[in-house]
């Protein structure tokens, strides 16, 4: 199998760097850096493959050596983390994402300098919340007491609307626990991103991005929420990680046949420049636009839109597509 480079991650860096054979394969590969300037992708060579498509055990399996080399670099740098899966060929790839998009890396860097994620699940100890829902509500109380007194000629309608109350009552300290956590939270931190809980009981999901130096003051306001709610939620909190969840780096390379397919598209056989292609793309929307060539030609002014973005994307930053990602957006 053909070998390649894997990317973990950008960082930045006065020099050369080697962090051990730690990386992704069935031999743990040598990672080291790429740099341009006073960045440096974080690398190792590894066979080229279709991450998507392995078994779900060896998914698995690099995903967690992605994340380890990732937060091993960590300990001493910010990291950018590059999403996993990513690999070029050659180095003659790396270099020109590097060189072109310095500019978006450095700030992305500098936006996360000194910057780390704490993720936060936050699950009832369903129990514990029963019992305080009973003894802070009157009417509930009063109601299972009619009940242990009726036996069992209790009506359906009345154990409905029992449960009604119940129901009700705990959607209300739901709602009264998430926004007690979340003010808390939001205190120490510097920005959130929401995740999508895993059932019923889980009643936060989220990430923290907050300055390193306040790591400690969050773990102390998860102890006092801990307090506050009586220990009837149980957190977990891991961390601190690089940030996955705010600043992940979608590199993709774009292939031969869209590249040759937006040529097509735009009748461009010549030099590949942001003018000859805004100029050949304005020429050829006039006579294809909805607005002015009727909607039978939508389809023609989509292809013509998306050969557009590609070839500007290619004259402006080469044959690789860089983005900055976050957790709350849609991943391409």
């Amino acid at each position: 199998m053909k070998n390649g480079l894997y990317i973990y991650g950008i960082m930045r860096t006065g020099g050369p760097r080697e962090f051990g054979n730690i990386g992704i394969g069935e031999q743990a590969a040598s990672v080291t850096t790429l740099a341009f300037r006073d960045i440096a992708a974080v690398v190792s060579e590894s066979p080229l493959t279709l991450y998507d498509s392995l078994a779900k055990e060896k998914t698995i399996k690099g995903l967690v050596t992605h994340q380890f080399v990732l937060e091993k670099v960590m300990t001493g740098a910010t990291i950018l983390p590059v999403k996993f899966g990513t690999q070029m060929e050659t180095e003659q790839e790396v270099m020109p994402f590097l060189e072109k998009d310095y500019a978006l890396l450095s700030e992305e860097l500098r936006k996360m300098e000194g910057k780390i994620e704490l993720d936060v699940v936050a699950q009832w100890e369903l129990p514990k919340v029963m019992s305080a829902v009973y003894r802070d509500n009157p009417h509930i109380q009063s109601k299972q007491r009619q009940f242990a007194q009726q036996g069992g000629r209790v009506a359906v309608e009345e154990k409905v609307s029992l449960g009604q109350l119940v129901a009700q009552a705990l959607a209300t300290r739901k709602a009264s626990s998430i926004d007690l956590i979340m003010r808390t939270l939001k205190e120490q931190a510097q920005d959130l991103c929401l995740h999508d809980v895993a059932n019923d009981e889980m009643i936060l999901n989220a990430a923290f991005l907050l300055e390193k130096q306040r790591e400690g003051a969050f773990h102390d306001a998860v102890t006092l929420l801990d307090q506050k709610l009586e220990d009837t939620v149980n957190f977990r909190v891991v961390g601190p990680l690089p940030a996955y969840s705010f600043s992940t780096i979608l590199l993709e390379k774009i292939d031969r046949r869209s590249f040759e397919e937006a040529r097509e598209a735009l009748g461009l056989h010549g030099e590949i420049t942001a003018k000859t292609v805004r100029e050949a793309y304005r020429r050829l929307a006039q006579k294809s636009h909805p607005d002015t060539g009727g909607g039978e030609h939508t389809q023609d002014f989509s292809r013509l839109h998306t050969a557009y973005r590609t070839l500007k994307h290619v004259a402006e930053h080469g044959m690789t597509r860089v983005e900055v990602y976050r957790r709350d957006q849609d991943l391409p």
